[in-house]
């Protein structure tokens, strides 16, 4: 399930319109091991689940009724009890009111019937069922009735809602149970290692009607009048939280062969916005089909968009469910970035009916079998299905480089975390879980060859279908496809010492890479931190490494050479892979390795002066991103000089290409949110726009309508930086077109240019324009222009009129249509802008906190929309004036239970790295734009730099 608040936008487009792509957790604590189990939220083992069948009562059509929200439930569980002298039933509830329970042996002997023998503790969410004699080994049906609640916090069984046509408020009832909410529909064993079929019976309004994860056995008339009976097939064995049900008045459209439908708000069928969403999902289940060598198990698979929902989406089996914006795309409106968007995460829940439903992890420790597969799946199966769109190229900056900043802190976790209450599931959906997890298992796939791993996947889901499973399962799966081949892996390498390196020791390791007089290169490894850890980094994992070299540049093969399995390894040169001392060398072959690489002082000289003199071009590109990526965080930890950093980035002018530009975009967003208040912060300006100036113009702020996705992306990224940056014709190009849509003479900005064209616009528009451009958001019915919109606005550098913003997040009045979800993306958006921005939140924050956790709350996953925000605020701190102010923030706000004790430790640690960063690196930089980029000598001064850099390099060569 993508977990993650998905707040539009492209990658493109994030640095400077607000609010990222993701709006990613990184771990906030080191949680247990498995060998450290807590006691107390686990189910016994006495009793487990054969079937459930379910009967729910739903009035959600029942407009303006008192009883429209409320809901009636009966579950009967057919249960084996699995040892004899068990005292007591206890199964899982949340919120719901229990008002009878009945239960049976096999033969019929009723041994309760009645109201009170059952007990409830909410501390551990246990319904205890309690019979006046202990049962014997057995089957025994339970039958519980009891009534809820539809919930307003987007969890659970819950309620959302659409406007129609006429302008009329329509409530529909739906589902979101992953992690531990399945228990509020109905009471039930809570946990994904137990699994039983499941039937269900909904009775609600015949206007409406009610779909779920199996196809509908029957409908028939209820004896309440104007209700009817929807009763769906059983659906094979499964876990709880992956069970969905809406009950609504949606349109819908269908592939009647592929047995695939998308529901949604009748407006957005009507105007044919589910289209490529119907597409999409039909291509990328064949795409995964014919990879995995395995089928779908469901007999149909639908998706629906729900307006309010709080996670991006959730992988059902049967019925993926999506937050609207999602699934919508137009051809006319949407930008293209919009179809990578959707196909991609389309592939990420289809990745789960495999992976997560088909095989369930034994438990929440493992959920990386889950996301870190539906993560590597989301870009295999969208690329095999649009392969024009290149998506599985874009896995290094959103996965590999994302994974790569929450994991280099001292507080991230193992992949292995061992955890039980509620609240600590819910923290295991973060970087490490998916973007981590999804970069170790796709470095396998490199690593022993394609087909090699697909075998060992359609082992491992064969062995394990229908079944839960652990991380050694899955090493059985791949080991079996390894040993069919003479040299997937060397003979003392086995795959699960692999897997176990990475999955069970936090953090990930950087490879020093060197080379002596005689021509050995040696690659020793150590634990990669942003800051130096006082314990030391030493560490050791499996590390698939391979070459490519000045006199052998081949980037195609991404197997492995072979495996780094101690600290250090010597290789020396061959008829195939040769080198000398004059020639570069680059380890990690287009990066599908997960870990960093330094190279000695003389090798990076010579990638610089390769990229530098004209010759770029002959690494591949990939490489050309891991390489700005790994020197710029290199620098930042202290790891190399700042001057090899700048020195090779310098080479950009030249660069055409989306993927380094996208991982340059990451790098500089830090530089530029750490330098704004430096004194020579213009310089640094003046030093991105020479970067920047040539693609510029190459691209211009004019979409082309022959131009790839790839080129589309590369456009919107230099306009940020340049407008960024303060080039005067990236500003006044902007705002001109953003004038033309304020005074009517365009209806809108290209689709393709719109977020930056509005966000770049904004950015010192006067009251009256920001106001008109909030009143379009607030009038739009489609989720992404109110999300793209929404981030745009915090782009501005008024205070006031961020301040006004704010306060229009807060209203409860009516005269402001916010959804939950959308209350706190304004404050993101806000605190994201710059240092105005993020000022002004600060001090909005301190005014009204008890108001933003009530309001912010109803849309926010979790619940901790405050404690996302300061975590988020926490990282733009980088002075001592704003330490100073937000240390006494962060402390009010603990006060008054608004933060958890990780959340004020991970703001604090955030904040005094950001301060030591800036004590370490200020001098060193100011000093470097000084003599690089004074007035007048800023081109001269890089052109001088780059040709005395290669001189140098030719000279030794």
């Amino acid at each position: 399930m993508w977990k993650y608040l998905l707040l539009v936008a492209g990658l493109a487009s994030t640095v400077w319109s607000g609010v990222p792509l993701l709006d990613r957790r990184a771990p906030t604590v080191t949680t247990k091991q498995e060998t450290e189990p807590e006691t107390g939220y686990r189910l016994p083992n006495t009793t487990v689940p054969l079937k459930y069948n379910i009967e729910l009562t739903t009035h959600v059509h029942d407009h303006g009724s008192a009883e429209q929200f409320d809901f009636e439930g009966k579950v009967i569980i057919s249960l084996r009890v699995e040892e004899d002298n068990v005292r007591n039933i206890t199964l899982h509830y949340r919120e719901i009111t229990v008002t009878h329970v009945k239960l049976s042996e096999s033969g019929s002997l009723v041994l309760i019937d009645d109201d009170s023998s059952f007990s409830t503790d909410s501390t551990y969410e246990f319904l205890v069922i309690e019979p006046t004699s202990a049962l014997k080994v057995g089957v025994y049906t339970l039958e519980i009735q009891y009534n809820g609640v539809l919930r307003t916090d987007n969890g659970g069984f819950y309620r959302s809602s659409y406007t129609d046509a006429s302008g009329r408020t329509r409530w529909i009832a739906t589902t979101q149970f992953e992690s531990t909410d399945a228990r509020h529909a109905f009471p039930c064993f809570d946990e994904p290692g137990i699994r039983a079929p499941i039937g269900l019976k909904i009775t609600h309004g015949s206007t409406y009607h009610a779909i779920s994860n199996m196809p509908i056995k029957s409908q028939v008339d209820s004896t309440l009048p104007n209700y009817k009976i929807t009763e769906f097939e059983d659906t094979l064995s499964m876990q709880t939280y992956l069970l969905a049900f809406v009950v609504s008045d949606f349109d819908s459209i269908s592939d009647q062969e592929n047995k695939q439908s998308v529901f949604a708000a009748p407006s957005a069928i009507a105007n044919g916005d589910l289209q490529f969403a119907l597409e999409a999902g039909v291509k990328v289940i064949g795409a995964l089909e014919d990879y995995l060598q395995v089928n779908y198990s469901f007999p149909k698979l639908d998706q629906i968009g729900i307006p309010d929902f709080a996670a991006g989406a959730m992988e059902n089996w049967g019925l993926v469910t999506y937050r609207e914006e999602i699934l919508l795309y137009n051809a006319t409106n949407s930008p293209k970035s919009q179809l990578k968007r959707t196909a991609s995460i389309i592939a990420h829940e289809y990745g789960h009916q495999f992976f997560g439903n088909l095989v369930s992890p034994a438990w929440w420790s493992y959920l990386w079998l889950n996301e870190g597969f539906a993560t590597l799946m989301e870009y295999l199966a969208s690329d095999k299905a649009y392969p024009e769109l290149r998506i599985q190229e874009m896995f290094n900056i959103e996965a590999v480089q994302t994974a790569f900043q929450s994991d280099a802190l001292e507080s991230t976790r193992p992949m292995n975390s061992y955890v039980e209450t509620p609240a600590e599931i819910s923290q295991l959906f973060d970087d490490i879980a998916y973007q981590k997890s999804g970069s170790v298992l796709r470095q396998l796939q490199h690593a022993v060859g394609d087909r090699t791993f697909r075998n060992g996947l359609k082992y491992y889901l064969e062995a394990k279908q229908f079944q839960a499973a652990i991380p050694a399962d899955l090493a059985a799966g791949l080991q079996n496809a390894v040993d069919e081949v003479d040299d997937a892996l060397p003979g003392d390498v086995k795959v699960i010492d692999i897997i176990n390196s990475w999955a069970d020791q936090e953090g990930y390791p950087v490879v020093q890479v060197s080379r002596n007089e005689a021509g050995v290169v040696k690659l020793h490894q150590e634990r990669y931190l942003l800051k130096a850890s006082d314990e030391g980094t030493k560490a050791t994992w499996y590390i698939p490494y391979n070459l490519a070299t000045y006199q052998a540049p081949s980037f195609t093969s991404t197997r492995a050479l072979d495996w780094l399995t101690k600290e250090t390894v010597e290789i020396r040169p061959t008829p195939s892979l040769n080198w000398d001392n004059n020639d570069w060398v680059i380890l990690n072959i287009q990066q599908t390795g997960y870990y960093r690489v330094n190279y000695d002082d003389n090798l990076w000289e010579l990638l610089i002066h390769e990229l530098n003199n004209g010759e770029y071009s002959n690494i591949h590109h990939l490489n050309r991103a891991q390489l700005i990526d790994d020197s710029l965080n290199l620098a930042r930890s202290s790891h190399i000089k700042y001057d090899v950093a700048f020195r090779l980035i310098q080479y950009l002018t030249q660069e055409r290409e989306y993927i380094p530009w996208a991982s340059t975009n990451n790098g500089l967003a830090f530089l530029n949110r750490m330098l704004a208040g430096s004194s020579k912060y213009d310089l640094f300006k003046k030093f991105v726009w020479v970067l920047v100036e040539p693609a510029f113009h190459h691209f211009t702020v004019t979409d082309k309508p022959s131009e790839s996705h790839f080129e589309k992306l590369t456009r919107n990224v230099v306009i940020n930086w340049a407008c960024a940056v303060d080039a005067e014709e990236c500003l006044t190009q902007t705002s001109s077109q953003l004038a033309e849509v304020i005074s009517n003479k365009t209806d809108d900005i290209n689709p393709n240019l719109k977020s930056v064209v509005y966000c770049n616009g904004l950015r010192n528009a006067e009251r009256n324009s920001f106001l008109f451009i909030w009143d379009r958001m607030q009038r739009s019915q489609d989720p992404a222009e109110r999300t793209l919109i929404t981030n745009a606005l915090g782009c501005s550098q008024d205070a006031e009129l961020l301040n006004l913003f704010l306060e229009t997040s807060l209203d409860a009045s009516g005269e402001t249509n916010y959804r939950g979800q959308e209350r706190s993306r304004v404050f993101s958006s806000v605190y994201s802008g710059g240092k105005v921005g993020l000022e002004t939140a600060m001090r909005f924050l301190d005014k009204n906190a008890a108001a933003i956790d009530k309001m912010y709350n109803g849309g926010s996953f979790g619940g901790r929309a405050i404690g996302s925000a300061v975590t988020g605020m926490a990282r733009r701190i980088v002075n001592k004036e704003q330490a100073d102010e937000f240390e006494v923030l962060i402390t009010k706000l603990a006060a008054g239970n608004y933060l958890n004790s990780g959340e004020v430790s991970t703001a604090k640690e955030l904040i005094q790295e950001n301060i030591l960063w800036t004590t370490k690196n200020y001098d060193v930089i100011e000093n470097w734009l000084e003599t690089n980029m004074k007035s007048g000598a800023n081109k001269l001064s890089i052109f001088v730099v780059t040709l005395v850099a290669s001189l140098l390099v030719s000279f030794f060569r």
